[in-house]
């Protein structure tokens, strides 16, 4: 009921969705590390549409007493909430002089979780963090906050390497999530605009595709195949207002994308998550997933139904639905 609630809302009232589009929502991880400081300056040094308002969530992750086999509490969550408070009012005052609305809170639980519950409580366009360069062998075996966030956020995840962008390469294979990508940059209004774009389509040998994949060269009809799509989505940025070129490559994706990255001189990769299930990763593994652990630039990863977001933001402030 709801949902056809929100479709109608859609259809008949594109005015106040395209004002919802001009505001964006932001939650940005901090937790006093410089990865989280490169994250902030990042946001600080883009421009983003007015209105825009930023969440910054820092958590407290409890710590087990083995010896009682307790959660500590009292003078020991106290101590990092006060220290917690400190970074994100210095963060805080440094992206409000840049224009933007902040707001600031320090919650218990895991990092990842209450970054995703903070998003989807907020209707958030986008969630920023920092990386803190662990490497895909440790993040392999001991995870990271951003590889969960990529692979189980409901909403784009941008983790940030460096404090600016000057080039980015937008990695597509014709899927719902990547085909997305530009409507979901231009919605965004001038925070990612006027980058100079190369846009790459890698053709893979075959479906199946792992961090193992060889890298045999697909067949010349699936490359033509990706030099269209790729082509096509060139030419989408364009009509949007990038500069952009188009390119196609064979081999495993996660490996071109990175290469082609480097090559080009991205410091911002931006790519699709078609948004598999645990076991769909573990079996066929996730190009977001191996882009993010191996690319030393930002990686921006966008789900398809992003635009959605804005629909349901401005039905829930109408009609109150939920």
């Amino acid at each position: 009921m709801a949902q056809a609630a929100v479709e109608s809302f859609a259809m008949g009232n594109g005015a106040l969705i395209a004002k919802e589009e001009a505001e964006m929502r932001l939650v940005i991880g901090v937790d006093g590390s410089n990865a989280a400081r490169v994250a902030c300056d990042f946001v600080a040094n883009r421009t983003w549409p007015t209105g825009t308002r930023a969440t910054l969530l820092a958590a407290i992750e409890p710590v087990i007493d083995w010896s009682g086999l307790a959660p500590v509490t009292g003078d020991v969550i106290d101590e990092q909430r006060s220290a917690l408070e400190l970074v994100l009012d210095e963060r805080a005052e440094m992206l409000r002089r840049c224009g933007l609305a902040i707001e600031t809170t320090v919650e218990i639980g895991d990092a990842a979780d209450r970054l995703m519950v903070g998003a989807r409580e907020r209707f958030a366009d986008l969630i920023v963090v920092g990386n803190r360069g662990r490497g895909p062998a440790s993040s392999a075996v001991l995870g990271s906050v951003s590889a969960r966030l990529v692979d189980h956020a409901a909403c784009p995840v941008l983790v940030v390497r460096s404090p600016s962008a000057s080039r980015m390469l937008l990695a597509t294979d014709g899927s719902h999530s990547s085909r997305s990508i530009p409507r979901v940059l231009a919605a965004w209004g001038p925070a990612f605009r006027g980058l100079p774009t190369e846009v790459v389509s890698v053709a893979s040998r075959d479906g199946f595709v792992t961090p193992w994949s060889s890298d045999d060269d697909a067949p010349s009809a699936d490359l033509v195949l990706h030099e269209g799509i790729a082509t096509q989505v060139a030419d989408e940025m364009l009509e949007l207002g990038w500069e952009a070129a188009a390119v196609s490559r064979a081999g495993d994706p996660s490996r071109e994308i990175v290469e082609t990255g480097r090559e080009w001189g991205a410091d911002l990769i931006v790519t699709g998550s078609r948004g598999l299930g645990t076991f769909q990763r573990l079996v066929r593994g996730s190009v977001a997933h191996d882009v993010l652990l191996h690319a030393r630039s930002s990686v921006l990863v966008v789900r398809g139904l992003v635009p959605a977001r804005h629909v349901e933001r401005a039905a829930v402030l109408a009609f109150g639905l939920v």
